[in-house]
């Protein structure tokens, strides 16, 4: 890309600055004693801001998305992606094997469409996926799309989205709703929050009823203010977000959580987002 002169150099997990994605890819590690493999698959995360004025960037996304569907499909790559149509801003989380993360890695830096936020580039070296690699990529556009209030009451499941900023910097988002049982009241969904702008971004899902009852208090919580013109509420045939209750996503590192049990303990909620952008091709 033309904002950098040479390729992104991501961030390990440790903190310790890779030199390129070959090096990292490349590399071997101890393991079980004096063992050495190569990671048998590779995560990537960064932010990026889309160039351009918002209805070009938002639809140049929807392009990207539709084309990096069928291609990390075909190439086993899993991840997330989530949109910020006002702000322009990506983030995403990609995983696959080592090759071909480091491939998709540099047409991502290449590309002229958007600018990569560079210091929060973080890349690992993990042992199993945190997404199915046939969900291949997932596109949450924030400000866009709304169902009607009784569309919403007719369903069986909605899905309602937001944006807020955490109002004391020493607040941690994990915070806000820390009490709410979703594993128990059956809401799932997906929660990024940037450390840097202390913004949260959230999507939940479930019955009308118990969402409802989550957002009056999460609306309701002193310790962050809602920006109203970006909740969104729609009717849903089925769960986007069927597998886990909650994951966080800070700039410096990434850490999903599992999927729960079927039966699970009262459990706080903590809050924290072609081998083509998957790439913006």
């Amino acid at each position: 890309m033309a904002f950098f002169a040479g390729r992104l150099r991501p961030r390990l997990a440790s903190g310790v600055l890779a030199g390129s994605c070959a090096a990292l890819c490349g590399q071997q590690w101890h393991s079980k004693g004096s063992r050495c493999e190569v990671p048998a698959l590779t995560r990537i995360s960064y932010t990026s801001t889309m160039r351009g004025d918002a209805n070009k960037a938002s639809k140049q996304i929807e392009d990207i998305v539709a084309k990096s569907v069928k291609s990390n499909l075909s190439c086993q790559v899993s991840g997330h992606m989530c949109y910020d149509a006002k702000l322009k801003h990506v983030w995403q989380v990609l995983e696959g094997s080592p090759e071909v993360v480091e491939r998709l890695w540099t047409s991502i830096c290449q590309d002229q469409r958007h600018v990569v936020d560079e210091d929060t580039v973080t890349m690992e070296k993990v042992g199993s996926r945190n997404f199915p690699v046939g969900w291949g990529m997932r596109c949450s556009s924030f400000g866009q799309g709304s169902s009607t209030c009784e569309d919403c009451a007719k369903s069986q499941l909605m899905q309602l989205m937001y944006k807020s900023v955490i109002n004391d910097a020493q607040d941690s988002a994990k915070g806000i709703v820390d009490q709410v049982k979703n594993s128990q009241n059956g809401i799932t969904g997906w929660m990024l929050y940037n450390d840097r702008t202390s913004v949260v971004y959230q999507v939940l899902e479930g019955s009308p009823e118990s969402i409802e009852r989550l957002w009056e208090r999460i609306s309701n919580d002193p310790r962050h203010t809602v920006v109203h013109d970006s909740v969104r509420r729609r009717a849903i045939p089925q769960r986007e977000f069927a597998n886990w209750s909650m994951a966080m996503n800070e700039v410096e590192r990434t850490a999903w959580m599992a999927s729960w049990p079927t039966e699970a303990p009262a459990t706080a909620v903590n809050l924290r987002e072609d081998c083509s952008m998957s790439r913006p091709a």
